[in-house]
Protein backbone atom coordinates (compact mmCIF):
# COMPACT_ATOMS: atom_id res chain seq x y z
CA UNK A 1 0.00 0.00 0.00
CA UNK A 2 1.75 3.45 -1.00
CA UNK A 3 1.65 6.13 1.40
CA UNK A 4 -1.22 8.39 -0.40
CA UNK A 5 -3.10 5.41 -0.02
CA UNK A 6 -2.59 4.66 3.31
CA UNK A 7 -3.50 8.36 4.20
CA UNK A 8 -7.12 8.19 2.27
CA UNK A 9 -7.68 5.15 4.42
CA UNK A 10 -6.91 6.62 7.25
CA UNK A 11 -8.69 9.93 6.83
CA UNK A 12 -11.76 8.01 5.49
CA UNK A 13 -11.33 5.60 8.85
CA UNK A 14 -11.18 9.34 11.26
CA UNK A 15 -14.31 10.05 9.07
CA UNK A 16 -16.28 7.28 9.63
CA UNK A 17 -15.36 7.38 13.29
CA UNK A 18 -16.50 11.46 13.46
CA UNK A 19 -19.91 10.32 11.74
CA UNK A 20 -20.51 7.90 13.73
CA UNK A 21 -19.96 10.03 16.89
CA UNK A 22 -22.16 12.89 15.41
CA UNK A 23 -24.81 10.09 15.11
CA UNK A 24 -24.75 8.72 18.22
CA UNK A 25 -24.28 11.98 19.56
CA UNK A 26 -28.04 13.32 17.84
CA UNK A 27 -29.36 10.51 18.94
CA UNK A 28 -28.59 10.54 22.09
CA UNK A 29 -29.70 14.32 22.33
CA UNK A 30 -32.97 13.30 20.61
CA UNK A 31 -33.63 10.30 22.89
CA UNK A 32 -33.12 13.14 25.71
CA UNK A 33 -35.14 15.75 24.35
CA UNK A 34 -38.12 13.40 23.44
CA UNK A 35 -38.05 12.09 26.81
CA UNK A 36 -37.83 15.41 28.19
CA UNK A 37 -40.95 16.24 25.52
CA UNK A 38 -42.49 13.20 26.53
CA UNK A 39 -42.66 14.13 30.55
CA UNK A 40 -43.83 17.62 29.59
CA UNK A 41 -46.39 15.82 28.07
CA UNK A 42 -47.50 13.87 30.42
CA UNK A 43 -47.23 16.49 33.12
CA UNK A 44 -49.27 18.54 30.92
CA UNK A 45 -52.29 15.75 30.50
CA UNK A 46 -52.04 14.73 34.67
CA UNK A 47 -55.27 16.23 35.32
CA UNK A 48 -57.40 15.94 38.49
CA UNK A 49 -60.87 17.30 39.94
CA UNK A 50 -61.73 17.38 43.01
CA UNK A 51 -65.01 15.93 44.48
CA UNK A 52 -65.88 17.69 48.35
CA UNK A 53 -67.98 15.55 50.25
CA UNK A 54 -69.01 13.97 53.35
CA UNK A 55 -67.12 10.88 55.14
CA UNK A 56 -69.36 8.40 54.87
CA UNK A 57 -69.32 9.09 51.11
CA UNK A 58 -67.69 5.70 48.88
CA UNK A 59 -66.32 6.40 45.80
CA UNK A 60 -67.70 3.89 42.97
CA UNK A 61 -64.43 3.03 41.44
CA UNK A 62 -65.51 1.87 38.63
CA UNK A 63 -67.33 4.06 37.49
CA UNK A 64 -64.74 6.81 38.21
CA UNK A 65 -62.19 4.84 36.28
CA UNK A 66 -64.66 5.46 33.69
CA UNK A 67 -64.70 8.94 33.68
CA UNK A 68 -60.85 9.02 33.59
CA UNK A 69 -60.94 6.49 30.48
CA UNK A 70 -63.44 9.27 29.02
CA UNK A 71 -61.59 12.58 30.04
CA UNK A 72 -57.83 12.13 31.08
CA UNK A 73 -58.69 13.28 34.70
CA UNK A 74 -58.90 11.27 38.14
CA UNK A 75 -61.42 12.14 40.81
CA UNK A 76 -60.04 12.72 44.18
CA UNK A 77 -62.04 12.97 46.96
CA UNK A 78 -61.65 15.20 50.02
CA UNK A 79 -64.02 14.36 53.09
CA UNK A 80 -64.52 17.01 55.82
CA UNK A 81 -67.13 15.44 58.17
CA UNK A 82 -70.69 14.43 58.05
CA UNK A 83 -73.11 16.90 55.97
CA UNK A 84 -73.21 19.95 57.80
CA UNK A 85 -69.73 20.22 58.36
CA UNK A 86 -68.64 20.25 54.76
CA UNK A 87 -71.33 22.66 54.07
CA UNK A 88 -70.35 25.18 56.94
CA UNK A 89 -66.17 24.34 55.89
CA UNK A 90 -67.43 24.87 51.80
CA UNK A 91 -69.08 28.33 53.07
CA UNK A 92 -66.29 29.12 55.37
CA UNK A 93 -64.03 28.76 52.03
CA UNK A 94 -66.53 29.96 49.70
CA UNK A 95 -64.67 31.89 46.58
CA UNK A 96 -61.62 29.88 47.12
CA UNK A 97 -62.61 26.45 47.48
CA UNK A 98 -61.00 23.19 48.71
CA UNK A 99 -62.17 21.21 45.45
CA UNK A 100 -64.27 21.58 42.32
CA UNK A 101 -67.58 19.92 42.96
CA UNK A 102 -69.31 19.59 46.22
CA UNK A 103 -71.60 16.35 46.76
CA UNK A 104 -73.99 15.76 49.31
CA UNK A 105 -76.06 18.69 50.48
CA UNK A 106 -79.37 17.29 50.90
CA UNK A 107 -82.99 19.54 50.73
CA UNK A 108 -83.14 20.00 54.62
CA UNK A 109 -79.89 21.81 53.42
CA UNK A 110 -80.05 23.71 49.82
CA UNK A 111 -81.08 27.16 51.01
CA UNK A 112 -77.91 26.96 52.89
CA UNK A 113 -75.55 26.31 49.87
CA UNK A 114 -77.21 29.98 48.29
CA UNK A 115 -75.23 31.92 51.06
CA UNK A 116 -72.06 33.29 50.23
CA UNK A 117 -71.84 32.72 46.46
CA UNK A 118 -70.73 29.05 47.19
CA UNK A 119 -71.95 27.85 43.50
CA UNK A 120 -71.80 28.82 39.94
CA UNK A 121 -74.68 27.54 37.76
CA UNK A 122 -74.43 24.04 35.94
CA UNK A 123 -74.72 23.61 32.48
CA UNK A 124 -78.31 23.10 30.94
CA UNK A 125 -77.93 19.92 29.55
CA UNK A 126 -76.06 18.28 32.86
CA UNK A 127 -79.61 18.02 34.44
CA UNK A 128 -81.77 16.21 31.44
CA UNK A 129 -83.37 12.84 32.44
CA UNK A 130 -83.94 14.22 35.92
CA UNK A 131 -87.47 13.89 36.93
CA UNK A 132 -88.88 17.42 37.37
CA UNK A 133 -90.00 16.47 40.92
CA UNK A 134 -86.74 16.25 41.88
CA UNK A 135 -85.21 19.27 41.08
CA UNK A 136 -84.67 22.20 43.55
CA UNK A 137 -87.24 25.26 42.55
CA UNK A 138 -86.26 29.02 42.40
CA UNK A 139 -82.55 29.82 42.19
CA UNK A 140 -81.20 26.53 43.70
CA UNK A 141 -82.64 25.03 40.81
CA UNK A 142 -79.71 26.25 38.55
CA UNK A 143 -76.96 25.38 40.99
CA UNK A 144 -77.79 22.40 42.30
CA UNK A 145 -78.43 19.09 40.75
CA UNK A 146 -80.37 15.99 42.33
CA UNK A 147 -77.32 12.71 42.28
CA UNK A 148 -79.75 10.00 44.15
CA UNK A 149 -82.76 9.65 46.30
CA UNK A 150 -83.07 7.80 50.13
CA UNK A 151 -85.86 7.74 52.73
CA UNK A 152 -84.57 8.61 56.10
CA UNK A 153 -86.50 5.78 58.65
CA UNK A 154 -86.63 4.14 62.00
CA UNK A 155 -85.51 0.65 61.13
CA UNK A 156 -86.41 -2.24 63.24
CA UNK A 157 -84.23 -5.28 64.08
CA UNK A 158 -86.79 -8.12 63.92
CA UNK A 159 -84.47 -10.74 65.07
CA UNK A 160 -84.27 -8.87 68.00
CA UNK A 161 -87.85 -8.46 69.02
CA UNK A 162 -88.28 -11.90 68.52
CA UNK A 163 -85.76 -13.01 70.61
CA UNK A 164 -86.79 -10.98 73.04
CA UNK A 165 -90.85 -11.74 72.94
CA UNK A 166 -91.50 -8.51 72.00
CA UNK A 167 -93.90 -7.23 69.63
CA UNK A 168 -91.73 -4.65 66.95
CA UNK A 169 -93.59 -1.06 66.81
CA UNK A 170 -95.30 0.05 63.98
CA UNK A 171 -96.13 3.49 64.12
CA UNK A 172 -94.17 6.84 65.66
CA UNK A 173 -96.31 7.33 68.20
CA UNK A 174 -95.52 4.13 69.44
CA UNK A 175 -91.72 4.90 70.01
CA UNK A 176 -93.07 7.29 73.15
CA UNK A 177 -94.71 3.66 74.78
CA UNK A 178 -92.25 2.79 77.91
CA UNK A 179 -93.19 -0.76 75.68
CA UNK A 180 -89.69 0.46 74.02
CA UNK A 181 -88.12 2.31 76.52
CA UNK A 182 -84.27 2.94 75.77
CA UNK A 183 -84.32 1.12 72.98
CA UNK A 184 -84.20 3.78 70.36
CA UNK A 185 -81.00 5.61 68.82
CA UNK A 186 -81.62 8.47 66.51
CA UNK A 187 -79.08 11.31 65.41
CA UNK A 188 -78.70 15.10 66.64
CA UNK A 189 -80.01 17.29 64.34
CA UNK A 190 -77.62 19.76 64.90
CA UNK A 191 -74.80 18.03 63.55
CA UNK A 192 -76.38 15.15 61.38
CA UNK A 193 -78.56 15.37 57.78
CA UNK A 194 -80.42 12.08 58.77
CA UNK A 195 -81.06 13.97 62.68
CA UNK A 196 -81.88 16.97 60.85
CA UNK A 197 -84.08 14.97 58.33
CA UNK A 198 -86.13 13.16 61.21
CA UNK A 199 -86.38 16.41 62.75
CA UNK A 200 -88.43 17.81 59.79
CA UNK A 201 -90.22 14.60 59.59
CA UNK A 202 -91.74 14.93 63.52
CA UNK A 203 -92.58 18.93 62.62
CA UNK A 204 -94.66 17.73 59.60
CA UNK A 205 -96.36 14.60 61.18
CA UNK A 206 -96.74 16.65 64.68
CA UNK A 207 -97.23 20.10 63.63
CA UNK A 208 -95.61 23.44 64.65
CA UNK A 209 -97.01 23.26 67.99
CA UNK A 210 -96.99 19.04 68.57
CA UNK A 211 -93.39 18.42 67.19
CA UNK A 212 -91.69 19.70 71.10
CA UNK A 213 -94.00 17.91 72.64
CA UNK A 214 -93.34 14.20 70.87
CA UNK A 215 -90.04 14.85 71.45
CA UNK A 216 -90.34 15.59 75.27
CA UNK A 217 -91.73 12.37 74.83
CA UNK A 218 -89.28 10.78 72.96
CA UNK A 219 -86.56 12.22 75.59
CA UNK A 220 -89.29 10.83 78.63
CA UNK A 221 -88.81 7.04 77.27
CA UNK A 222 -84.87 7.24 77.15
CA UNK A 223 -83.99 7.80 73.76
CA UNK A 224 -80.06 8.00 73.17
CA UNK A 225 -78.68 10.75 70.66
CA UNK A 226 -75.44 9.97 68.83
CA UNK A 227 -73.80 13.19 67.03
CA UNK A 228 -73.67 10.94 63.26
CA UNK A 229 -75.45 8.34 61.64
CA UNK A 230 -71.94 6.41 62.14
CA UNK A 231 -72.15 6.21 65.93
CA UNK A 232 -75.86 5.52 65.80
CA UNK A 233 -75.61 2.55 63.37
CA UNK A 234 -72.18 1.44 63.78
CA UNK A 235 -72.12 1.43 67.35
CA UNK A 236 -75.64 1.62 69.12
CA UNK A 237 -77.00 -0.42 66.67
CA UNK A 238 -78.12 -4.10 67.69
CA UNK A 239 -77.72 -5.62 63.92
CA UNK A 240 -74.11 -3.97 64.95
CA UNK A 241 -73.53 -5.37 68.26
CA UNK A 242 -74.41 -2.46 69.89
CA UNK A 243 -77.79 -2.17 72.45
CA UNK A 244 -80.45 -0.74 70.70
CA UNK A 245 -83.08 -2.28 68.61
CA UNK A 246 -84.61 0.72 67.04
CA UNK A 247 -82.63 2.75 65.02
CA UNK A 248 -82.84 6.10 62.40
CA UNK A 249 -81.30 5.00 59.61
CA UNK A 250 -82.34 4.94 55.92
CA UNK A 251 -84.96 2.42 53.72
CA UNK A 252 -81.58 1.34 52.19
CA UNK A 253 -80.13 -0.25 55.18
CA UNK A 254 -81.85 -3.29 54.85
CA UNK A 255 -79.83 -4.34 51.50
CA UNK A 256 -76.32 -3.17 53.02
CA UNK A 257 -77.04 -6.05 55.85
CA UNK A 258 -77.16 -8.24 53.08
CA UNK A 259 -74.90 -7.51 50.60
CA UNK A 260 -71.81 -6.87 53.44
CA UNK A 261 -72.66 -10.86 55.37
CA UNK A 262 -70.84 -11.95 52.13
CA UNK A 263 -72.90 -14.92 51.81
CA UNK A 264 -74.33 -15.61 55.18
CA UNK A 265 -77.45 -13.61 55.14
CA UNK A 266 -79.93 -14.04 52.58
CA UNK A 267 -82.45 -11.99 54.37
CA UNK A 268 -81.66 -8.76 56.38
CA UNK A 269 -82.57 -8.98 59.88
CA UNK A 270 -84.12 -5.15 59.52
CA UNK A 271 -87.25 -3.77 58.40
CA UNK A 272 -88.52 -0.22 58.04
CA UNK A 273 -91.04 1.48 59.89
CA UNK A 274 -92.54 3.25 56.81
CA UNK A 275 -94.69 5.77 58.74
CA UNK A 276 -91.56 7.24 59.88
CA UNK A 277 -89.63 7.73 56.17
CA UNK A 278 -88.95 11.68 55.49
CA UNK A 279 -87.63 12.43 51.93
CA UNK A 280 -84.28 13.09 51.64
CA UNK A 281 -82.52 14.41 48.06
CA UNK A 282 -78.79 14.80 47.83
CA UNK A 283 -77.30 16.94 45.29
CA UNK A 284 -74.10 18.31 44.02
CA UNK A 285 -72.89 21.94 42.27
CA UNK A 286 -69.93 23.25 40.83
CA UNK A 287 -68.07 25.47 43.40
CA UNK A 288 -67.28 28.79 42.69
CA UNK A 289 -63.24 29.62 42.12
CA UNK A 290 -62.82 26.13 40.95
CA UNK A 291 -59.61 25.52 40.03
CA UNK A 292 -61.05 23.53 37.30
CA UNK A 293 -64.56 24.54 36.29
CA UNK A 294 -64.45 22.54 32.56
CA UNK A 295 -63.84 19.46 34.38
CA UNK A 296 -66.37 19.99 37.36
CA UNK A 297 -69.48 20.44 35.10
CA UNK A 298 -68.00 17.13 33.08
CA UNK A 299 -67.66 15.13 36.91
CA UNK A 300 -71.58 16.54 36.97
CA UNK A 301 -72.71 15.35 33.86
CA UNK A 302 -70.87 12.19 34.63
CA UNK A 303 -72.24 11.78 38.22
CA UNK A 304 -75.80 11.38 36.20
CA UNK A 305 -74.56 9.31 33.17
CA UNK A 306 -75.88 5.69 33.63
CA UNK A 307 -72.64 4.45 34.26
CA UNK A 308 -72.93 6.32 38.21
CA UNK A 309 -76.13 6.23 38.57
CA UNK A 310 -76.10 2.30 38.50
CA UNK A 311 -73.13 2.14 40.77
CA UNK A 312 -75.17 4.15 43.32
CA UNK A 313 -77.28 1.52 45.11
CA UNK A 314 -74.55 -0.75 46.13
CA UNK A 315 -71.31 1.78 46.13
CA UNK A 316 -73.58 4.15 48.87
CA UNK A 317 -76.64 2.43 49.37
CA UNK A 318 -79.05 5.12 47.86
CA UNK A 319 -81.39 5.22 44.94
CA UNK A 320 -80.41 6.95 41.56
CA UNK A 321 -82.28 9.97 40.56
CA UNK A 322 -82.37 8.47 36.68
CA UNK A 323 -84.18 5.52 35.06
CA UNK A 324 -81.75 2.69 35.99
CA UNK A 325 -82.11 -0.75 37.17
CA UNK A 326 -81.60 -1.54 40.41
CA UNK A 327 -80.07 -4.34 41.83
CA UNK A 328 -82.44 -7.27 42.87
CA UNK A 329 -81.40 -6.45 46.57
CA UNK A 330 -82.59 -3.51 46.52
CA UNK A 331 -85.77 -4.39 44.68
CA UNK A 332 -86.50 -7.22 47.31
CA UNK A 333 -85.58 -5.41 50.56
CA UNK A 334 -85.28 -1.44 50.11
CA UNK A 335 -89.17 -0.76 50.55
CA UNK A 336 -89.91 2.94 49.82
CA UNK A 337 -92.91 4.84 51.89
CA UNK A 338 -95.77 5.72 49.61
CA UNK A 339 -96.01 8.92 50.76
CA UNK A 340 -92.69 10.24 52.73
CA UNK A 341 -92.99 13.04 54.97
CA UNK A 342 -92.26 16.47 54.12
CA UNK A 343 -92.27 20.00 54.31
CA UNK A 344 -91.60 22.89 51.57
CA UNK A 345 -88.25 23.50 50.96
CA UNK A 346 -89.24 27.37 52.05
CA UNK A 347 -90.49 26.93 54.81
CA UNK A 348 -87.31 24.76 56.10
CA UNK A 349 -85.43 27.44 54.98
CA UNK A 350 -87.56 29.80 57.18
CA UNK A 351 -87.77 27.59 59.98
CA UNK A 352 -84.89 25.97 60.53
CA UNK A 353 -82.68 27.26 63.06
CA UNK A 354 -85.53 28.05 65.17
CA UNK A 355 -86.61 24.22 64.91
CA UNK A 356 -82.75 23.65 65.92
CA UNK A 357 -83.05 25.63 69.01
CA UNK A 358 -86.12 24.65 70.09
CA UNK A 359 -85.14 21.54 69.56
CA UNK A 360 -81.74 21.95 71.92
CA UNK A 361 -83.78 23.52 74.69
CA UNK A 362 -85.69 20.17 74.90
CA UNK A 363 -82.93 17.71 74.75
CA UNK A 364 -79.90 19.21 75.79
Amino acid sequence: MTSNSFFRSAVRGCLVLVVAAVLLLASACSSSTNSASDVAQDSREAKEVVLVTYDAFALPEEAAAEFTKQTGATIKVVATGDTGTMLTKALLSAGSPEGDVIFGIDNTLATRALEEELLVPFQPEVIEGVPEKLRPLGAAGDLLVPIDTGDVCINIDQEWFATNGIEPPTTMAQLTDPAYQDLLVVESPVTSSSGLAFLIGTVARSGEQGWPKYWQQLKDNGVRVRPSWDDAYYSDYTVSGGDRPLVLSYASSPPAEVVFSEGERTEPASTVMLESCVAQIEYAGVLAGAPEPELAQQLLKFMLSPTWQQALPLTNYVFPVTAVALPEVFERFAPRAAEPLSIAPEVIAAQREVWIEQWRETME
